[in-house]
Protein backbone atom coordinates (compact mmCIF):
# COMPACT_ATOMS: atom_id res chain seq x y z
CA UNK A 1 0.00 0.00 0.00
CA UNK A 2 1.39 3.61 -1.00
CA UNK A 3 1.94 6.27 1.58
CA UNK A 4 0.66 9.34 0.26
CA UNK A 5 2.43 12.25 1.20
CA UNK A 6 0.74 15.37 2.79
CA UNK A 7 0.14 17.90 0.17
CA UNK A 8 0.70 21.70 0.50
CA UNK A 9 -1.75 23.92 0.81
CA UNK A 10 -0.96 25.52 -2.56
CA UNK A 11 -0.96 21.99 -4.33
CA UNK A 12 -4.71 21.02 -2.85
CA UNK A 13 -5.75 24.56 -3.84
CA UNK A 14 -4.23 23.73 -7.52
CA UNK A 15 -6.40 20.03 -7.71
CA UNK A 16 -9.18 21.84 -6.31
CA UNK A 17 -9.49 24.21 -9.17
CA UNK A 18 -8.11 21.28 -11.55
CA UNK A 19 -11.05 19.53 -10.23
CA UNK A 20 -13.20 22.19 -10.67
CA UNK A 21 -12.17 23.04 -14.10
CA UNK A 22 -11.32 19.70 -15.88
CA UNK A 23 -13.70 17.47 -13.67
CA UNK A 24 -16.47 17.69 -15.70
CA UNK A 25 -14.77 17.52 -19.01
CA UNK A 26 -12.59 14.20 -17.87
CA UNK A 27 -16.21 12.63 -16.68
CA UNK A 28 -17.59 13.56 -20.16
CA UNK A 29 -14.82 12.20 -21.78
CA UNK A 30 -15.10 8.96 -19.61
CA UNK A 31 -18.82 8.26 -20.02
CA UNK A 32 -18.82 9.01 -23.75
CA UNK A 33 -15.03 6.67 -24.61
CA UNK A 34 -15.49 3.77 -22.70
CA UNK A 35 -19.96 3.70 -21.94
CA UNK A 36 -21.26 2.94 -18.58
CA UNK A 37 -18.81 -0.22 -18.87
CA UNK A 38 -16.50 1.58 -16.40
CA UNK A 39 -17.83 3.68 -13.47
CA UNK A 40 -17.03 7.04 -14.49
CA UNK A 41 -17.03 8.85 -11.28
CA UNK A 42 -14.88 6.12 -9.77
CA UNK A 43 -12.21 7.07 -12.83
CA UNK A 44 -12.23 10.45 -12.39
CA UNK A 45 -11.68 10.01 -8.74
CA UNK A 46 -8.75 7.59 -9.20
CA UNK A 47 -7.20 10.53 -12.08
CA UNK A 48 -7.39 12.88 -9.11
CA UNK A 49 -5.96 10.19 -6.87
CA UNK A 50 -3.23 9.66 -9.20
CA UNK A 51 -2.62 13.43 -9.53
CA UNK A 52 -2.05 13.98 -5.68
CA UNK A 53 0.40 10.58 -5.71
CA UNK A 54 2.40 12.87 -8.14
CA UNK A 55 1.80 16.08 -7.86
CA UNK A 56 5.60 17.52 -8.91
CA UNK A 57 4.73 16.30 -12.16
CA UNK A 58 1.15 17.66 -12.54
CA UNK A 59 2.81 21.25 -11.16
CA UNK A 60 5.42 20.65 -13.90
CA UNK A 61 3.05 19.98 -17.22
CA UNK A 62 2.61 22.90 -19.12
CA UNK A 63 -0.51 21.31 -20.04
CA UNK A 64 -2.92 19.92 -17.11
CA UNK A 65 -5.87 19.01 -18.27
CA UNK A 66 -3.73 16.44 -20.79
CA UNK A 67 -2.04 15.06 -18.10
CA UNK A 68 -5.20 14.20 -16.50
CA UNK A 69 -6.75 13.13 -19.55
CA UNK A 70 -4.15 10.91 -20.29
CA UNK A 71 -4.27 9.39 -16.67
CA UNK A 72 -7.61 8.92 -16.79
CA UNK A 73 -7.46 7.52 -20.28
CA UNK A 74 -5.21 4.60 -19.04
CA UNK A 75 -7.55 4.04 -16.21
CA UNK A 76 -9.94 3.78 -18.31
CA UNK A 77 -8.48 1.59 -21.24
CA UNK A 78 -7.39 -0.66 -18.06
CA UNK A 79 -10.45 -0.46 -16.58
CA UNK A 80 -11.87 -1.58 -20.41
CA UNK A 81 -9.84 -4.61 -20.57
CA UNK A 82 -10.44 -6.09 -17.83
CA UNK A 83 -14.03 -6.13 -19.21
CA UNK A 84 -14.37 -6.24 -22.46
CA UNK A 85 -11.50 -6.20 -24.45
CA UNK A 86 -13.06 -4.97 -28.13
CA UNK A 87 -16.58 -3.69 -28.48
CA UNK A 88 -19.66 -2.61 -26.42
CA UNK A 89 -22.83 -5.16 -25.24
CA UNK A 90 -25.92 -4.14 -26.34
CA UNK A 91 -26.79 -3.40 -23.00
CA UNK A 92 -23.78 -0.41 -22.61
CA UNK A 93 -24.97 0.94 -25.51
CA UNK A 94 -28.51 1.39 -24.90
CA UNK A 95 -27.23 2.68 -21.09
CA UNK A 96 -25.00 5.61 -22.64
CA UNK A 97 -26.22 9.16 -21.11
CA UNK A 98 -27.98 11.30 -23.57
CA UNK A 99 -27.45 15.20 -23.74
CA UNK A 100 -29.99 17.19 -21.89
CA UNK A 101 -32.43 18.37 -24.42
CA UNK A 102 -36.10 19.91 -24.48
CA UNK A 103 -38.52 17.78 -25.03
CA UNK A 104 -39.62 18.56 -28.51
CA UNK A 105 -35.72 17.97 -29.23
CA UNK A 106 -35.69 14.62 -27.25
CA UNK A 107 -38.71 13.82 -28.87
CA UNK A 108 -37.40 14.68 -32.54
CA UNK A 109 -34.31 13.63 -32.63
CA UNK A 110 -34.04 10.66 -30.48
CA UNK A 111 -33.77 8.38 -32.71
CA UNK A 112 -30.91 9.73 -34.51
CA UNK A 113 -28.94 10.35 -31.75
CA UNK A 114 -29.08 6.96 -30.92
CA UNK A 115 -28.25 5.75 -34.11
CA UNK A 116 -25.23 8.02 -33.96
CA UNK A 117 -24.35 6.63 -30.63
CA UNK A 118 -24.66 3.11 -31.88
CA UNK A 119 -22.53 4.09 -34.71
CA UNK A 120 -19.75 5.93 -32.60
CA UNK A 121 -19.23 2.60 -30.44
CA UNK A 122 -19.26 0.39 -33.45
CA UNK A 123 -15.96 2.50 -34.48
CA UNK A 124 -12.38 0.84 -34.07
CA UNK A 125 -11.26 2.09 -30.59
CA UNK A 126 -8.55 3.85 -32.40
CA UNK A 127 -10.69 5.71 -34.18
CA UNK A 128 -13.53 5.93 -31.58
CA UNK A 129 -11.02 7.81 -29.07
CA UNK A 130 -10.34 10.48 -32.00
CA UNK A 131 -13.76 11.12 -32.71
CA UNK A 132 -14.78 11.04 -28.65
CA UNK A 133 -12.08 13.57 -27.85
CA UNK A 134 -12.29 15.67 -30.05
CA UNK A 135 -15.85 16.21 -29.97
CA UNK A 136 -16.22 15.55 -25.84
CA UNK A 137 -13.56 16.68 -24.45
CA UNK A 138 -12.83 19.67 -26.95
CA UNK A 139 -9.15 19.00 -28.07
CA UNK A 140 -7.66 20.25 -31.18
CA UNK A 141 -5.88 17.38 -33.44
CA UNK A 142 -2.46 18.81 -32.01
CA UNK A 143 -3.46 17.72 -28.61
CA UNK A 144 -5.46 14.77 -29.43
CA UNK A 145 -2.25 13.87 -31.21
CA UNK A 146 0.05 14.42 -28.19
CA UNK A 147 -2.57 13.11 -25.84
CA UNK A 148 -2.75 9.70 -27.73
CA UNK A 149 1.35 9.67 -28.32
CA UNK A 150 0.84 9.80 -32.02
CA UNK A 151 1.80 12.14 -35.25
CA UNK A 152 -0.78 14.54 -36.38
CA UNK A 153 -1.19 12.96 -39.33
CA UNK A 154 -2.07 9.96 -37.79
CA UNK A 155 -4.84 11.54 -35.82
CA UNK A 156 -6.10 13.17 -38.63
CA UNK A 157 -6.34 10.19 -41.10
CA UNK A 158 -8.21 8.25 -37.80
CA UNK A 159 -10.41 11.06 -37.98
CA UNK A 160 -10.97 10.59 -41.73
CA UNK A 161 -11.82 7.32 -41.41
CA UNK A 162 -14.43 7.51 -38.50
CA UNK A 163 -16.29 10.08 -40.65
CA UNK A 164 -15.71 7.87 -43.99
CA UNK A 165 -17.15 4.89 -41.74
CA UNK A 166 -20.19 7.25 -39.54
CA UNK A 167 -21.33 8.28 -43.05
CA UNK A 168 -21.54 4.52 -44.30
CA UNK A 169 -22.84 3.30 -41.35
CA UNK A 170 -25.56 6.12 -41.13
CA UNK A 171 -25.84 5.52 -44.87
CA UNK A 172 -25.02 9.20 -45.54
CA UNK A 173 -25.14 10.89 -48.17
CA UNK A 174 -24.07 14.35 -49.00
CA UNK A 175 -25.76 16.54 -51.48
CA UNK A 176 -24.49 19.16 -52.78
CA UNK A 177 -26.17 22.54 -54.33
Amino acid sequence: MKVRQALSADQRALLESLLEEVGPRLLGYVRKAFGSGVDAEEIVAETFARAADNIAAVVRSERKDLYLLTVARNLCRDAFRRRRPDRLSDEQLRDRPAAVLTPDEQSSTAEQRQRLLDAVARLPQAQREVVVLRMTADLKFEEIAELLGIPLGTALSRMNAAVRHLRKDLDYVHVSG
